[in-house]
């Protein structure tokens, strides 16, 4: 049982894992430009081109732990006026215009690719070919779309991730 929730906690929280690695790197090269700007007088002339690009991975690799956790924004003030089935409705306009528009975006990313990918546009510096920078774009939405229903109609919480973990795995954690 608890291998199985350890698999789980580890696939949900994927797109943290990767929003996190992206953010490490942005922060990390973002001081070391700063570093070699005005301390070494040396800028690297790359820079801006890798920063571009993590700022992508991390806004796209943490959407759909931000639809998991509930911190898109919303205005639910608005919405507690309404009596139960006028909110039952609301929810599933909100469902329906939610995927339509991920699926929309991952739609138009992908055909955005396929213009990198037939032209072979790469950054200037680097050559980095922008299919590589902007392939989270499709697979976030998905991503997103999955967190969605996960937790509109599964009811899914971030408390459940927390459950995940023993009392003896939080006592452990606590003591390093």
């Amino acid at each position: 049982m608890k291998q199985q929730r350890n698999w789980r906690f580890l696939l949900l929280n994927i797109d943290v894992a990767i929003a996190s690695i992206a953010m490490c790197v942005l922060v990390g090269l973002t001081f070391a430009g700063v570093v070699a700007r005005y301390i070494l007088g040396s800028p690297f002339t790359w820079i801006e081109e890798i920063q571009a690009a993590m700022i992508v991975w991390v806004i796209f690799g943490a959407a759909g732990a931000a639809f998991r956790t509930g911190n898109h924004a919303a205005i639910e003030v608005f919405f507690e006026f309404f009596p139960k089935a006028v909110k039952n409705i609301i929810n599933i306009l909100i469902l329906l215009v939610t995927i339509v528009t991920l699926l929309f975006l991952g739609y138009l990313s992908i055909q955005y690719m396929m213009v990198f990918a037939n032209s072979g546009r790469t950054t200037a510096v680097l050559h980095i070919s922008y299919i590589l920078i902007y392939c989270i774009v499709p697979v976030s939405c998905i991503w997103q779309i999955f967190n969605f229903v996960l937790v509109n109609f599964f009811h899914y919480s971030e408390q459940e991730t927390i459950e995940a973990i023993t009392e003896e795995e939080f006592e452990e954690a606590k003591k390093e």
